[in-house]
């Protein structure tokens, strides 16, 4: 073979080559590397800060015909690539994208190939771009149902259906993509929309059953391990709402990846409100919230395991950028050395008033418009050390024991007061077995101040109900403040509640600086277990109850542990100490609506409440916020949304849509491989035909 004609052969098959890596590269090729067999805490160790694309995809305006109408119909521009780009430029390393569904959702719950494929888009450029993902089901008008704690039988098909079809579309994306099953699910327009009770909180513990069982028995791409967070009652941070939480089982054991998702806004004043323009980082009553909730989150979970991640967090503008420095590098020191990501909440509201304004991107011009904000937010968190505050929160769960009774709060060397009346010296959950009959609480301190006991209430809207000590006992250079279950209970009495179960914290506040303590105990009465369960209180007991009953669920035991490790299954025998177990349990077939008949509309139908008010929407406690004229106008949709049904394409259209969306890999294989025929036959072609033109010559 002549040099030339090797010359040619070699440069036919370098064509061919590059023709089949063309085609070996799927149409929506990701440029991340892949991320694969990493355990959630390994996730949320890499997560670092992050930023929401807020009052976006999960508008509730537009129209069902244009798409791109959905996601500005709340005053924001069509979401481009170059705005995820200077997101990354500007340090971030996650981006939670909330989406609501239901628009583009047909009456069977078939969501529009149209919408997810734009979803899928933008979910494309945040990977290329290195990003984690955070998606949900954010503003849905049928999850955040009035009766949630009676529909939510009928909300989990649903709820099934839409994460069913997520789950196939996004199946291929690794472990970059992370799965939020609910954004803030409550009881939306009632008395206790923001606090709940054990019903509700029941409802959402279901939910998060349907949601992880639902992705995990999607066995395509990296659906068996992708990270999953589960919100509690509205994504609330109380103590209250964070300690109902119950971690989803799939095939009879806890789920795997699971990352607990909490919202924070703290101090509310500051961050939701215009009455607090200032953050000072050496003012407890600034920081006394922050301090607690990542205590408690160590407590309940990151101690347990469990990893969490505040996936809304910011505070409002209101002309005090050096404050909103402060508040930003405080949270962000806290996220560092607590190892748990936080995710700056941007609704692109860009004003100074109203407590809603939270446009951190000028998504216009693709640029911070607080870039001194953003430069004390990551400052604070490269200069702090990583998780090195994890495991040494004080337990807020009963567990130890001494000779005069359960310790229930401690620190060995003492903690001093650091002002008068210090509201948030101690914070303590405050759980019904406390005080029983027979039983006092004792606070051990030393110092010539005095000490007090502080209860609330969120169920009774009280937040401020004092007692003073029945008797301080001195000795050994310390003194014993002793509260007495009867002190307690007619204090109580005064403020409308006489059932333990209805208190939030209990707190210790004291009158000067000089007051230093040292332990918290639980004394007399004899030791009793608190059964959880399904985020319920079941039984405060000596005794094993009897095995609680759900609809659609099956109960598989109590266990000490969360996560229900197989040796911490408790079989009922006597304890020292008080102590908490879990209820373990499983969802059943039925729980799933390709497994069972639909109820009739007169049992489970959501309650039509589009014409609520929702002045409610003052998040009165300090876990949640989102814009409150967001949620009036998910009012208006709702009430709009039977005359946008006549224009969707017909049920037969969608399951056509649906029909070629599955099919698109099959599609994509074959058409690689008639490609690389293709290729070779040109390569084969252009030999014979070169070989003939020398023989010709």
């Amino acid at each position: 073979m002549s040099f030339g004609l090797r010359k040619i052969l070699i440069a036919a098959f370098a064509l061919f080559a590059l023709i089949l890596s063309v085609c070996a590269v799927p149409k929506d090729a990701l440029a991340a590397d892949e991320l694969t067999g990493k355990t959630a805490s390994e996730i949320t160790d890499m997560m670092g800060i992050g930023w929401n694309l807020g009052n976006t995809f999960d508008a509730t305006g537009g129209n069902s015909e244009d798409i791109y109408s959905h996601e500005t119909s709340w005053g924001n521009p069509v979401v481009t690539k170059e705005l995820i780009k200077a997101v990354k430029a500007e340090g971030f390393n996650t981006i939670r994208i909330p989406v609501t569904w239901y628009n583009y959702a047909d009456g069977d719950f078939n969501i529009d190939s149209r919408y997810m494929d734009r979803v899928k888009e933008v979910v494309t450029w945040a990977y290329e771009e290195g990003f984690f993902i955070i998606l949900n089901v954010h503003h849905e008008n049928w999850v955040n149902d009035a009766n949630i704690d009676k529909n939510y039988i009928e909300i989990g098909y649903k709820l099934s259906k839409v994460w069913s079809q997520i789950a196939d579309n996004f199946a291929e994306f690794d472990q970059h993509l992370i799965f939020e099953g609910m954004n803030e699910p409550r009881a939306s327009g009632t008395g206790i929309e923001w606090t709940g009770n054990d019903d509700c909180y029941h409802a959402v513990n279901y939910l998060l059953q349907v949601f992880a069982n639902t992705v995990r028995s999607n066995d395509k791409g990296h659906n068996g391990e992708r990270a999953l967070m589960v919100p509690g009652y509205a994504a609330g941070s109380t103590l209250q709402i964070m300690n109902s939480i119950t971690l989803p089982t799939v095939d009879g054991e806890v789920c795997n990846n699971l990352i607990v998702s909490v919202h924070c806004y703290s101090p509310y004043d500051f961050c939701l409100a215009d009455t607090q323009k200032d953050f000072d980082v050496n003012n407890s009553s600034h920081t006394g919230g922050i301090d607690t909730l990542f205590s408690q989150i160590d407590d309940l979970f990151l101690s347990k395991g469990i990893p969490v991640v505040i996936g809304e967090t910011s505070a409002t503008a209101k002309n005090n950028v050096p404050a909103r420095e402060n508040w930003a590098a405080y949270m962000a020191k806290k996220s560092a050395v607590y190892g748990v990501p936080i995710v700056i909440w941007d609704n692109g509201s860009n004003s100074n008033s109203g407590g809603e304004s939270h446009a951190h991107m000028n998504r216009a011009e693709n640029k911070a418009n607080y870039p001194t904000v953003f430069k004390a937010l990551f400052d604070a968190y490269a200069a702090s050390e990583k998780n090195s505050a994890r495991g040494k929160s004080g337990s807020d769960d009963p567990g130890s024991s001494s000779d005069s009774g359960t310790v229930i709060w401690s620190e060995n060397s003492g903690k001093k007061s650091t002002k008068s009346w210090d509201a948030g010296f101690i914070t303590i959950g405050a759980k019904p077995a406390y005080y029983l009959e027979g039983r006092e609480v004792a606070i051990e301190y030393s110092g010539s101040g005095d000490v007090k006991m502080i209860l609330d209430s969120e169920v009774k809207q009280q937040w401020w109900i004092p007692i003073d000590p029945t008797k301080v006992v001195d000795g050994n250079g310390r003194k014993k403040a002793v509260f007495s279950h009867d002190t307690i209970m007619g204090e109580m009495a005064k403020f409308g509640i006489t059932d333990p179960a209805d208190l939030r914290n209990m707190c210790f506040i004291t009158t000067t600086e000089d007051v230093t303590a040292y332990s918290v105990t639980v004394i007399g009465g004899g030791a009793v277990i608190t059964f959880m369960s399904n985020g319920r209180t079941y039984s405060v007991s000596s005794e094993m109850p009897s095995d609680p009953e759900y609809k659609n669920m099956e109960f598989l035991g109590w266990y000490f542990t969360r996560d229900y490790q197989a040796d911490s299954k408790y079989e009922g025998a006597q304890l020292e100490s008080d102590s908490t177990v879990y209820g373990k349990f499983k969802v059943t077939d039925a729980a799933f609506p390709a497994n069972t008949a639909k109820p009739a509309d007169d049992e489970t139908k959501p309650e039509d409440t589009s014409g609520e008010d929702k002045t409610s929407e003052d998040k009165t406690a300090e876990n949640t916020g989102e814009d409150k004229t967001a949620d009036e106008s998910d009012n208006a949709d709702k009430s709009d949304k039977s005359d946008k049904s006549d224009d969707k394409k017909s049920d037969a259209t969608k399951a056509d849509s649906t029909a070629k969306e599955g099919d698109k890999g099959n599609s994509n294989a074959l058409l690689i491989i008639i490609l690389a025929i293709l290729a070779a036959a040109i390569v084969v072609a252009t030999v014979i035909f070169i070989i003939k033109i020398r023989k010709l010559k």
